[in-house]
């Protein structure tokens, strides 16, 4: 779960800054989940305990009433919830003026610190948005929004800077430049695991053989599996490539590929290629993750 990073004491004696940014995270809705209890028979009066208790088990008590699990209604994740790999990390910025006067220059830069690297992010207006204003009138906000996608396994520091001036005040009679700067922390983790198992076959071509694992805390529905395969192979999927298949919490797909050595090639056919794998979250979220290179032994004497 992403949570800001504390602050020192001597930082939290400093004034108050003019401008409250929050960070918000960007998610699809999902259906919200019921469990009805049984409907009592119709000659039990609508206004019994027992009657009441089944209406009050719905999401949205309605005429007429359903048994399915999902309600007619979408919410929203109370919580940051987890980030994948393969996934598009998603914020909006929002920048608000919480003080009585307008301020000006008022700008918002951020980052995020991979487990490897540091890389500056883009950040997109909304569309209604102007590009060349800087100026934030009393009680109003403006938001950026940044997109990332998730590549690596481990700690995140996404890290806001935000300027802006203040117009003079009794006690400073010049406007005045002010900075701050906020870091969020997260864990990305992985989402589906693959283990891979490849051998050669005595005509020459070769088998691949993997297994996908939903190691992430939500069901996901597959929407396709490639072998994205090098020069020397061509590859034939054994059986469905699995395109719409629904994977739970802990269950593990196999599928498999057969290779076709390209007769004539004199490159090198150790390496098979990588297997690409698309997927949706509950919400509809994409995902996408390819794995490394995978490879077979040297044939002796080759």
């Amino acid at each position: 779960m992403a949570r800001e990073r504390s602050t020192s004491v001597a930082e939290g004696l400093k004034e108050p800054h003019s401008v409250n940014l929050k960070v918000l995270r960007l998610s699809r809705p999902t259906f919200n989940l019921q469990y009805p209890l049984p409907s009592l028979s119709s000659n039990v009066e609508n206004g019994s305990s027992l009657e009441l208790l089944h209406h009050s088990s719905l999401s949205y008590p309605s005429q007429p009433s359903t048994p399915f699990p999902l309600g007619p209604l979408v919410t929203l994740p109370s919580s940051f919830e987890n980030a994948y790999i393969g996934e598009s990390f998603s914020c909006c910025l929002s920048a608000n003026n919480s003080t009585p006067f307008d301020l000006t220059d008022v700008r918002i830069s951020a980052e995020i610190e991979t487990p490897s690297v540091s890389v500056p992010l883009e950040l997109v207006l909304p569309p209604d948005a102007n590009p060349d204003e800087t100026s934030l009138v009393a009680g109003n906000s403006f938001q950026r929004i940044i997109r990332y996608d998730l590549k690596e396994e481990g700690k995140y520091v996404l890290a806001v800077t935000v300027t802006y001036t203040e117009p003079p005040k009794p006690n400073t009679p010049t406007p005045r430049s002010r900075t701050f700067r906020k870091l969020y922390q997260f864990v990305a983790q992985q989402c589906l695991m693959v283990r891979t198992k490849a051998g050669r076959l005595t005509n020459g071509n070769a088998v691949l053989e993997a297994q996908v694992e939903n190691v992430g805390e939500a069901p996901v529905t597959l929407e396709n599996i490639n072998l994205l395969a090098r020069n020397g192979w061509t590859p034939l999927p054994v059986g469905d490539t699995t395109k719409g298949s629904f994977l739970r919490e802990k269950e593990v797909l196999q599928v498999a590929f057969y290779l076709l050595a390209e007769k004539g090639y004199v490159g090198d056919k150790t390496v098979l290629g990588q297997l690409d794998i698309e997927w949706r979250a509950m919400g509809g979220d994409k995902g996408q993750l390819t794995t490394g290179n995978l490879g077979i032994r040297r044939m002796p004497g080759s």
